[in-house]
């Protein structure tokens, strides 16, 4: 009788090393000696550390090519059992008749089959589909366990940028704020002052040391894990869900939200600022042409000793200056604002005087969401009698509440935003805007570069143009502009400074204060 020969495979995945008889030595050890009892030579030998899910596995792969380049060097495929061959029935049908074709008959020497006995298909289906499921009961059963963690709060997964893991008071496992949850915070609060497009912003953090991705970045922005609370995805009948999360928030819901409404175009975004890596080109992204009105970039000229900066149009026109000048008038500006103390004691007074109107205007506006708030609980209402009444499927009835009670959620930290806003903080905010203003010169100079942009992105959101060694904006109704005309740095009509002047004494006769002396 002619000997046969075989090429030996042994597999486990990750989950089975512990698992008893299915040991990588054990497995080899069986199929050498029935090989030995059987007068059956080995002529090659194949093992891996893989799932039998699919046969996308290297050493599996490599056996296939080994028999396709020493074809008839072989006619036996041995493995211990059926399950070590594939957990995939659909494909292992697939695999064997492809096998056939190379001329390798597959058997498990612990359930061998005779494939000549029509019979004997029978079996080979149980061992083929019993693997397939014990697999797909064993995802089931993670994936229940999975769930009914995440909905007593606890986050399943990688933790994400700003975590870490760690463990409950119950020893289970959570996830905590790691070192990086600053920046975290900081993307959400600069995200919310809408200065900026998301992908702006992920550049500029980047080289702060955030290291995500545009991708990654977004699914930040995105993901209510910040704010302490664990999503649960739709599955079967059950819908999307979001539950309290046990671990600890580092972004505020507010705060989450606004984000949120930005990104969704809810809020509409200031004007966003362009940003510049050189301090010398502080003003580069604000500056208009003169001649043409279009942006202004910057740029360095390489002189004998040193390098000379310079604004200048790219479009076309001949709109050149030095940097240096126009930053230097620029300081002039902002001191001019900073010194005009008259003014700020009249502003002071009149706004201080219209607390009561923002006051009015506040609790109107509370009442019209309190208003939005009782039109989505009732109709959360509605919608809960019509399912009861059998008029709607729970199945339309449960995506139709979370939308409703997201609606809500949104509407009562509105509210209580609202609320906790109390005229002493109205007042604390005042008096820093006007220490800030009376110390814009002095704060300005001494800021970094992109604390110096912001500012002049949020006190000149109409852009500068620089013409005649002087300051101007496109129009002439920007409060700060008119209150720097004094300086010989800002162009300002003689009628607007004298309408500036007239509405302040106006205002504070409105409020019964005493007219000062116009100060432009």
């Amino acid at each position: 009788m002619k000997s046969r020969k075989a090429i030996l495979y042994i597999r486990v995945s990750t989950d089975e090393q512990a698992e008893k008889g299915h040991s990588l030595a054990h497995q080899e050890e069986m199929l050498r000696r029935h090989c030995a009892v059987n007068n059956i030579e080995v002529v090659a030998f194949f093992k891996e550390d893989y799932s039998a899910k699919t046969f996308e596995r290297p050493q599996f792969k490599k056996l296939l090519e080994f028999q396709r380049k020493n074809k008839g060097i072989a006619d036996l495929l041995l493995f211990l059992k059926w399950d070590r061959f594939s957990r995939n029935a659909p494909e292992a049908y697939t695999m064997i008749s492809k096998l056939h074709s190379l001329g390798l008959e597959p058997q498990a020497i612990e359930q061998p089959l005779n494939m000549e006995i029509p019979e004997q298909k029978f079996l080979l289906a149980l061992y083929l589909t019993a693997p397939e499921v014990e697999n797909d009961r064993r995802s089931m059963n993670i994936l229940a366990g999975v769930r009914k963690a995440m909905k007593e709060g606890r986050y399943m997964g990688s933790a994400p940028y700003g975590y870490k893991h760690g463990r409950t008071e119950n020893n289970k496992p959570t996830i905590v704020p790691s070192k990086d949850k600053a920046m975290v915070l900081q993307s959400f609060e600069m995200m919310a002052t809408g200065l900026y497009q998301i992908e702006e912003l992920r550049r500029m953090l980047n080289k702060k040391g955030m290291p995500l991705g545009r991708t990654r970045f977004w699914y930040m922005m995105r993901n209510p894990t910040y704010i302490g609370k664990v999503f649960i995805a739709a599955h079967k009948n059950e819908p999307a869900s979001l539950v309290k999360g046990v671990h600890e928030a580092i972004v505020s819901e507010s705060l989450f939200y606004e984000v949120q409404d930005i990104l969704d175009g809810r809020k509409k975004k200031e004007q966003p600022v362009t940003i510049c890596q050189k301090d010398e080109l502080p003003l580069r992204g604000f500056l208009l042409c003169a001649q043409c009105g279009k942006h202004l970039t910057g740029s360095a000229s390489k002189g004998r000793s040193a390098r000379y900066y310079y604004y200048h149009c790219k479009f076309g026109c001949k709109e050149r200056f030095r940097a240096d000048e126009a930053n230097s008038l620029f300081n002039d500006v902002l001191h001019a604002v900073s010194n005009n103390d008259k003014v700020y004691r009249s502003l002071e007074l009149i706004l201080g005087g219209e607390n009561k109107e923002e006051a009015e205007i506040r609790a109107k506006e509370l009442a019209e969401l309190k208003n939005k708030l009782e039109t989505y609980e009732q109709r959360m209402e509605r919608a809960q009698v019509l399912m009861l009444d059998g008029k709607m499927d729970f199945v339309d009835y449960q995506p139709i509440k979370a939308k409703l009670e997201e609606d809500a959620h949104r509407l009562k930290l509105k509210i209580e935003a609202i609320e906790e806003l109390q005229p002493k903080d109205e007042n604390d905010v005042m008096e820093f805007g006007f220490y800030f203003l009376s110390n814009l010169g002095k704060l300005f100079t001494s800021a970094a570069l992109e604390v110096k942009q912001q500012i002049i992105g949020s006190t000149f959101p109409e852009k500068l143009i620089y013409e005649n060694n002087q300051f101007r904006t496109a129009s002439d109704n920007n409060v700060l502009l008119l209150i720097a005309a004094p300086s010989k740095a800002f162009a300002v009509k003689k009628e607007s400074r004298l309408e500036f002047s007239n509405l302040l004494s106006r205002r504070v006769e409105a409020h019964g204060i005493e007219p000062r002396t116009p100060c432009l």
